[in-house]
């Protein structure tokens, strides 16, 4: 983690597209260190949608109704998220609704710090969702609205678990 660039953390909603119903952006934020709202659009994908996932996402027929074309979305994320250190939790699956590389970007993953994951005390576990590491080490609840996700209320999470992540490595005198 590089502690010198600045941050931006990331969270998207997908809804599934055709017959195949693959994932596709309809809803991205981000959110500065101090989780202030930069970016909170919803994002109408290239193609049609076939599965709103709507208990997941919480995008329904209305949002898309206005939505940012993903075109243009495309080109405002990324250029919010250049030269940052995007924060997150288990980003590969924001870049691949973004269809960028992420291995152009320098990232934070909480779903991929064991450090992170065993100051929670799930160090044997294999995986831990966002929403687990959040009433382990933020004690609240996320991801319990009967009308889906919240992007927001996720990327905010996934900085204050960063934020954890630097004071434990602080205490350890580790640095990355």
């Amino acid at each position: 983690m590089a502690r010198s660039l600045e941050a931006v953390a990331i969270d998207c909603e997908m809804v599934g597209l055709g017959p195949s119903r693959d994932s596709g952006l309809a809803r991205c934020s981000l959110v500065d260190v101090h989780g202030t709202v930069l970016y909170d659009k919803f994002i109408r994908p290239e193609g049609e949608i076939t599965d709103y996932r709507t208990p997941v996402s919480g995008v329904t027929p209305q949002h898309m109704e206005k939505a940012t074309p993903f075109a243009v979305a495309r080109q405002e994320i990324l250029q919010l998220l250049k030269g940052k250190l995007v924060v997150g939790h288990d980003l590969k699956h924001d870049f691949k609704a973004l269809k960028e590389d992420m291995s152009q970007y320098r990232i934070y993953d909480t779903s991929t710090d064991l450090l992170l994951r065993h100051h929670a005390r799930l160090g044997h576990c294999c995986r831990v969702s966002l929403r687990v590491l959040c009433e382990h080490l933020l004690q609240r609840h996320i991801q319990n609205s009967k009308s889906g996700h919240s992007s927001v209320e996720d990327a905010k999470a996934a900085m204050e678990l960063y934020h954890i992540s630097l004071r434990v490595q602080a205490r350890r005198g580790q640095r990355n």
